[in-house]
């Protein structure tokens, strides 16, 4: 009938009535963004004991302005999975990775995002911070696109593990707005050794840096840090690139000298 609902128990209860219990429930701050028309019907009857089919209760908010807004599923980034790749000239994948450091003058850690060129083993981009977010994840690979020269027809890898700022959605999206389409792998969970030059790295940076320094301010860590790799770059030779630094590396292979520096499996 308009306007009345028959109970279970033959009583009829008035729409107005019906109205006025999902009006209490939206009051409270518990239901003033959450329970839908699904809920509301099982709570009046756990509540009240009423019972109210959900086209009812539908219809009733619908007219007062207290229906929900349907919640939109933002969906799950599909995650393309590392492959065993050969590397063999510069600029054809970067890893990428996340390591903090402490400042012992403030009581705080600093983050360390690096980006490393497989082949050359070059840090082509760095963020330095109080915090490392997605935001500071985009601006820093932005920074080193820019830095590096790299085309938007240029195909490059960036490959990364499974963490919050390479999985958010932010991150995602940037990636397929960005002018230069890249393809972004992840290594599989508990496998570091898919990621291992970047991982070298920030073992260097431990080892040869961290553990040696003591930083009074965020301001003395962050060109400290930007010292080190600089040095890291253009001063510290590597044995797995014949005994010469990254930036030679770089220079020679863009002469076309020949470089001691095998094809790269990973």
């Amino acid at each position: 009938m308009p306007g009345f609902t028959v109970n279970r128990d033959g009583s009829f209860i008035l729409d107005v009535s019906i109205l006025e219990i999902i009006r209490r429930y939206r009051e409270k701050i518990e239901y003033a963004n959450a329970g839908g028309v699904r809920k509301l019907k099982h709570l009046m009857r756990r509540d009240y004991g009423i019972y109210v089919n959900e086209k009812k209760i539908d219809r009733i908010c619908r007219e007062k302005g207290l229906l929900l807004s349907r919640r939109r599923s933002r969906g799950i980034a599909v995650r393309r999975i590392a492959i065993n790749r050969s590397v063999t000239k510069p600029n054809q994948v970067w890893q990428f990775d996340l390591k903090y450091g402490y400042i012992d003058g403030e009581q705080k850690f600093f983050f360390v995002l690096g980006f490393i060129d497989v082949f050359t083993r070059k840090v082509v981009g760095e963020h330095i911070g109080l915090h490392c977010k997605a935001g500071d994840l985009c601006f820093a690979l932005r920074q080193a696109l820019l830095q590096e020269g790299i085309a938007p027809d240029h195909p490059l890898v960036i490959r990364s593990d499974n963490g919050p700022q390479m999985t958010s959605r932010e991150f995602s999206v940037w990636l397929s707005k960005l002018e230069v389409k890249l393809h972004h792998e992840f290594i599989p969970v508990q496998t570091p050794n898919k990621n291992a030059h970047i991982e070298s790295f920030f073992s260097i940076l431990e080892l040869e840096f961290l553990r040696v320094r003591y930083f009074c301010t965020f301001a003395e860590a962050y060109e400290e840090t930007k010292k080190f790799i600089r040095f890291y770059n253009e001063e510290r030779i590597h044995g797995s690139i014949g005994y010469i630094t990254p930036t030679e590396a770089m220079e020679k292979y863009e002469r076309g000298e020949l470089l001691n520096i095998k094809t790269i499996n990973m």
